[in-house]
């Protein structure tokens, strides 16, 4: 079984090739890295490292966008299973041995891995990786100790099967901004295609959620834009029509409190018109 692990990364020179390094020291290598590199800067270090290992397939391109990184580097990579991580991590060395492991079992479409460093607190009686319809509640629960089967794993450490691309397509480029719930959203989809997720704690790292980089949104107006955009369109998209109205509630009672911390009523406007703006999204994406 071939494994291919996927970097996406963005403006972090230096970080990238610290990750590359820790991965030497995997129990099981990568059959192949690819890293794909959204930075206004080229990055020389990783570069040169591309150049003296060649299962490492570093791409440069120009348009900025998770989503769309994550696509680029599936349709790059040759493997049968496909490893996503954060491009700040550092990973335990069993962490793709124990992701090939599980893909003994034939049942098996796709695994997420533990996160240490990452912002929820493990509770070991909550579940994990589990979406409630009926309200729009998404439990993480990332760091548990529990081996279980999920509906959603975590965005910077999660594989899957090639043949899972094929049926349920790619990740949705119209989750802008920081790309929140996107990861959620084709987990979502996975599962609803008939396929089976599965967390294994087993398959650990730490992410450093360094405050430079990454898909972050450059300014607080704009990450409030895409919070909303991306938060309604993903409820309209895998939510019963119940969970709307007190999803609507909270989140302009979030915006106004917003406004008055900052002292600006101009957030309230920008939460709204994110929300407008991802009902539009909605309406002209839906099939």
């Amino acid at each position: 079984m071939k494994l291919s692990l996927l970097i996406p990364t963005l403006n972090r020179t230096g970080v990238v090739y610290n990750v590359l390094r820790h991965l030497e020291h995997q129990t099981r290598k990568a059959d192949e890295i690819v890293v794909v590199d959204q930075s206004e800067e080229r990055d020389y270090l990783l570069e040169e490292y591309a150049a003296d290992h060649p299962e490492v397939n570093y791409i440069r391109i120009k348009r900025k966008g998770l989503p769309n990184a994550r696509n680029v580097a599936v349709r790059h990579a040759t493997g049968d299973v496909l490893l996503f991580v954060d491009d700040d991590i550092v990973p335990d060395p069993e962490m793709i041995r124990i992701h090939v492991e599980n893909y003994r079992d034939p049942s098996i479409s796709g695994v997420g891995g533990a996160v240490r460093g990452g912002y929820d607190r493990p509770d070991p009686r909550a579940a994990v990786g589990t979406f409630f319809p009926a309200t729009g509640l998404i439990v993480r629960n990332f760091g548990s100790g529990n081996r279980v089967d999920v509906q959603h794993i975590p965005g910077g450490h999660m594989s899957f099967r090639r043949e899972v691309f094929g049926k349920v397509g790619s990740f949705d480029t119209t989750y802008g901004g920081a790309s929140i719930m996107e990861e959620t959203d084709f987990c979502l989809r996975t599962v609803r295609a008939g396929f089976r997720l599965i967390y294994d704690p087993r398959a650990s790292l730490d992410h450093l959620c360094l405050p430079m980089g990454g898909c972050r949104a450059p300014r607080f107006e704009d990450w409030l834009f895409w919070h909303a955009h991306n938060g309604i369109l993903f409820m309209l998209r895998h939510a019963w029509k119940k969970a709307l109205p007190p999803f609507l509630f909270w989140r302009m009672a979030r915006f106004t409190l917003f406004s008055f911390e900052k002292g600006s009523l101009a957030l309230l406007a920008i939460g709204l018109m994110g929300l407008v703006r991802g009902v539009s999204t909605h309406i002209s994406t839906r099939g």
